[in-house]
């Protein structure tokens, strides 16, 4: 399909399939992967005390912190809306922080171009999947231990932002436990209705 530009973005709990989606989604429509995970990542290579702290909350479970996370992806969507390239995200904004700065500049840069959905999976399933998958990012992220943790910080942290954003009616619900193709196909769906 034609590239546009339009800024898709998918949030879900851990294991939900964002990243299986946004890849889907990156080559049908030509739009680039912000993944904040690799941008946080890459940013946690420094040696300054700010990223030592970041990198310790990563490895207990923990967001890092939503002011760090902001700026690189709010760098990563200038840069790239700076070009006329369409984005997808997954799994950012993940706190109403980042929604506060993201969305506004999304908005500013995308328009009605801005898509969010909430690819939707159960407590339950987020066991099934992260205990069974072999990730070579972060491989210490899939513990029992941590897959708890990170319920929780989600429920927390990440739920408050898909709610607020159901209230302005601008994200769409997705069935997160259905067969790859059919979540893709119910995305896409919505996508052709809004264009």
């Amino acid at each position: 399909m034609k590239a546009f530009k339009a800024a898709i973005i998918l949030l879900g709990r851990p294991g939900s399939g964002k990243d299986t989606q946004a890849e889907l989604l990156a080559k049908k429509f030509s739009l680039t992967h912000i993944i904040s995970s690799k941008l946080i990542k890459t940013a946690l290579k420094g040696k300054s005390a700010k990223v030592e702290k970041e990198h310790r909350l990563q490895e207990s479970g923990f967001l890092v912190s939503s002011g760090f996370v902001s700026a690189l992806v709010m760098a990563r969507i200038k840069s790239l809306a700076s070009r006329g390239k369409g984005i997808i995200m997954s799994g950012s904004p993940r706190t109403m922080v980042e929604l506060k700065d993201e969305l506004p500049l999304l908005k500013k840069l995308y328009g009605k171009g801005a898509y969010f959905f909430h690819i939707a999976i159960s407590p339950k399933e987020v066991y099934i999947r992260n205990l069974k998958r072999q990730r070579k990012d972060f491989p210490e992220l899939d513990t029992r231990k941590i897959i708890k943790k990170r319920l929780a910080v989600f429920n927390r942290e990440t739920l408050p932002v898909i709610k607020y954003l159901r209230t302005k009616k601008i994200i769409f619900n997705i069935n997160g436990e259905q067969p790859i193709a059919k979540i893709h196909k119910d995305i896409l769906k919505i996508i052709a209705s809004l264009l």
